[in-house]
């Protein structure tokens, strides 16, 4: 029962996460995603997680987060590859490298430069996947059988998906993830969740002290190694009889091959007496000396604590100072300041999914390698809507707040600025009129000169810097573009 039901709720969660970077349903989801909610300061997220954890072990791992669920999957296409299932092996914790990657992450998170954690966080990783890589073709896939039920009438009322394309960096980037992780997967289990994750190692620390966790009876035990062959995790010993609940993530597949009944979910004390105890149990690994489980804790404690620092303005303010590069990125409105936004910024890209005039790009490496893949706005590929508000709801992180519409619409995230050398005007005599056409706060006025033509003014108390005008400019570069705030003034 353990099993199925963890089945059915981690399909169904996998399912949900898909269906939000997809845009059907609200993103509520996201912020109870462990990172998310940290960098957001989320803390009932993050009390209710980390309580979870130590009562029951590494649930969240295998049923919210959706990186896990997916590797499941690829576990589970491998056996019906293979026609039949795939066998694991018990492998020795590596634990020098698990606690080395959550040291990294602590200090990135300390320093505001969050590179480390989007490469390596898997809620960021699969957010990039899905909208980066696999989101095109799903559209067209849609858009295909939204043809099809149109030509027979099946679905009348079924609307096509619009389809973004990303750019190529991104989706390379985002293929890359994908084949080394369903690599990893399709051959050695859970490998990545247990020594690369950054958030396995820390709910990892937790769930060494969980309350209740599988447990081998040593009476009933018969060492025929069934659990430790079907364990995704590799973290079952079964000659020793030990099992490693720092890496274990509730899978509850070993509870169900068992010939003898001997595994158990159950409190760890009252099954203390029966537990499997050899006399050279140190040797799986899966032990610690009190000063390495007093060091890890510490550790552990201390990225929690750097990234609640994180989520306050204030004491993010007095830790650090200002973070460097990307000054003439143009920001969504909600983007506070430049620190606020890169700083909690972990690139899952689910604000990019959302924007319906792709306008929201990952960065490449023209700025800034430290803020590599983190959005910014490209008005070569679309305009901020004036009517949508629907990145700042989708962010989950706190890099960009929340904003009603009608505040929304008169936050500044830039200015026009118009090249009349460059224009069609000066150029070719052809008065377009475009750029105050399609400004939505009429910030841009056509006035007429001394040569009898009509040239664009911009009235920068008015100018939002939506985009609007340098998207819709036909020339070549475009003769009006938006700047940041303080380029502009200079």
């Amino acid at each position: 029962m353990l099993r199925k039901g963890r089945m059915i709720l981690s399909s169904g969660m996998l399912l949900v996460m898909v269906l939000t970077f997809g845009g059907l349903l609200a993103p509520v989801l996201p912020h109870w995603q462990f990172l998310p909610a940290l960098l957001a300061g989320n803390v009932l997220a993050l009390a209710l997680i980390l309580a979870v954890t130590f009562l029951f072990g590494r649930v969240y791992c295998s049923v919210l987060c959706p990186l896990g669920i997916g590797q499941d999957l690829v576990i589970w296409l491998s056996g019906r590859r293979r026609k039949k299932r795939r066998s694991f092996s018990f492998t020795r914790e590596r634990r020098g490298l698990r606690y080395v990657v959550l040291l990294l992450a602590g200090l990135s998170l300390l320093s505001g430069y969050t590179l480390l954690l989007e490469l390596t966080e898997p809620y960021s990783i699969f957010g990039r996947i899905l909208n980066d890589l696999l989101a095109v073709p799903v559209s067209y896939g849609w858009n295909g059988f939204v043809d099809i039920s149109e030509r027979y009438d099946w679905l009348p009322m079924v609307m096509k998906a619009e389809v973004q394309q990303p750019t190529a960096w991104a989706a390379v980037l985002a293929g890359v993830y994908l084949l080394v992780l369903v690599a990893l997967a399709w051959r050695h289990g859970r490998a990545y969740c247990h020594t690369i994750c950054p958030v396995g190692t820390l709910l990892g620390t937790v769930s060494r002290f969980s309350v209740f966790r599988p447990i081998m009876d040593a009476d009933r035990c018969i060492h025929c190694g069934a659990c430790e062959r079907r364990c995704l995790s590799s973290c079952i010993d079964a000659k020793h009889g030990v099992i490693d609940s720092s890496r274990c993530v509730d899978c509850f597949d070993c509870l169900t091959v068992c010939p003898k009944e001997a595994l158990h979910f159950s409190h760890s004390r009252r099954m203390a007496g029966k537990e499997t105890v050899p006399e050279d149990r140190p040797s799986s690994g899966a032990i610690m000396t009190r000063r390495e489980l007093l060091g890890t804790a510490a550790l552990a404690v201390g990225t929690v604590a750097a990234g609640l620092v994180r989520s306050n303005p204030i004491l993010s303010a007095a830790a650090s100072a200002e973070t460097a590069g990307r000054g003439a990125a143009i920001l969504p409105p909600g983007a506070q300041d430049a620190k606020s936004f890169f700083t909690r910024c972990t690139a899952c890209h689910l604000c990019v999914s959302r924007c319906p005039s792709g306008v929201l790009s990952p960065a490449g490496m023209e700025d800034s390698v430290l803020h590599l893949s983190q959005p910014h706005m490209d008005f070569s590929l679309g305009y901020c809507v004036y009517n949508c508000n629907l990145c700042s709801a989708a962010c989950p992180t706190g890099a960009i707040r929340p904003l009603p519409l009608a505040e929304k619409q008169q936050t500044k995230i830039g200015l026009a600025r118009y090249d009349k050398e460059q224009c069609l005007i000066t150029r070719d005599g052809i008065v377009c009129g475009n750029c105050a056409r399609h400004c939505p706060v009429q910030a841009i006025a056509m006035t007429e000169e001394r040569d009898g033509r009509s040239y664009p003014v911009v009235d920068d108390a008015a100018c939002i810097g939506c985009g609007s005008c340098e998207y819709h400019c036909p020339a070549e570069p475009a003769a009006i573009r938006i700047f940041p705030m303080r380029e502009s003034m200079q």
